[in-house]
């Protein structure tokens, strides 16, 4: 650690934990009323060790607390070491098989209201003493510096640095609202694109590239949004709001297609480009019993409605 010290600092594990969900809550006060304690019990612990180090952790401010360098590094290491004390307070206890605790779950939000919320009352009923934390954003978050136990995601990149079961398998495909293929027409090919409006997502940048099958040929066409938005659900609202055409997952569209909200368009020109989803956790989180009862449940619920694709 960057932390100079004279004298070797030995921090309090509640101190440690203060910091962590002060920083998680982005408040001391949010903080304490999740402990049912006082202000004052948070400020103290994060106080001593801001004596302890010698060093500023928090940055306060209107908007909330924020880590300083040093703070964040900080919490990134507590939130290390209180997962491991409470793997091993479990193992001395004999509760390592006992669901409890609070778990962060971090999705899109799509692939949140889709896939984990239909199923959570579920999930809660048969483990009461488990608390779930949503994180609901496209960006892939980072699992160690946020203290994330358990994410949804269709990469997995180093595999060293994540434990990944696959939970099923989807396409892309484009999708457009009855209201606006009667006013503008439906392309009956991938060039006709280049006259019809079209929704991106912001992370494509401002020129996305659709990949189509013609002729047994692989076809890109690079396609220059006049909307895009910054999550795959605003991206879905817009379309079934009659924005223009766009690419949404299959599963997370199967319901408007059903409902008559949405059509798929040049479905015979799809790539065929086969997706996975994962439910990834880290290698020192994996064995926790309440990882794998999340996991164990996105697996089951993945099965159900949102109907992903088995290999």
């Amino acid at each position: 650690m960057i932390f100079s010290m004279t004298k070797l600092f030995l921090p309090d594990p509640s101190d440690l934990r203060w910091l962590v969900r002060s920083l998680d809550l982005r408040s001391f006060s949010a903080a304490a009323r999740e402990q049912n304690v006082v202000v004052s019990v948070v400020t103290r612990g994060v106080d001593r060790l801001e004596a302890g180090y010698g060093v500023k952790l928090l940055r306060r401010s209107t908007h909330g607390l924020s880590a300083t360098p040093e703070g964040a590094e900080l919490a990134q290491e507590a939130r290390a070491v209180l997962a491991r004390l409470e793997d091993v307070s479990a193992s001395l206890t004999d509760q390592r098989s006992r669901v409890a605790g609070t778990l962060r779950l971090a999705s899109s939000q799509e692939i949140c209201e889709e896939l984990v919320l239909p199923h959570l009352s579920d999930l809660q009923a048969r483990y009461p003493a488990l608390r779930i934390e949503l994180l609901a954003d496209d960006r892939v978050a980072d699992l160690v510096t946020e203290g994330i136990d358990v994410a949804l995601r269709t990469t997995v990149g180093n595999s060293e640095l994540v434990v990944a079961r696959e939970l099923g398998k989807f396409q892309r495909r484009l999708y457009a609202s009855p209201a606006y293929l009667r006013e503008h027409g439906t392309p009956a090919d991938p060039t006709e694109l280049q006259q019809h409006e079209t929704v991106t997502h912001t992370a494509q940048g401002p020129v996305a590239t659709w990949v189509f099958r013609k002729q047994g040929k692989r076809l890109e066409l690079n396609v220059q949004a006049r909307l895009a938005a910054s999550s795959s659900a605003l991206v879905h609202h817009a379309l079934v709001n009659g924005a223009g055409i766009g690419m949404l997952s299959r599963p997370l569209a199967s319901a408007d297609v059903a409902r008559g909200r949405l059509v798929e368009v040049l479905e015979p020109f799809a790539s065929g480009t086969v997706h996975t989803l994962y439910a990834v956790a880290s290698p020192g989180r994996r064995n926790a019993a309440r990882v794998k009862a999340v996991i164990d449940f996105l697996e089951r619920a993945s099965r159900g409605p949102w109907a992903l694709e088995r290999a």
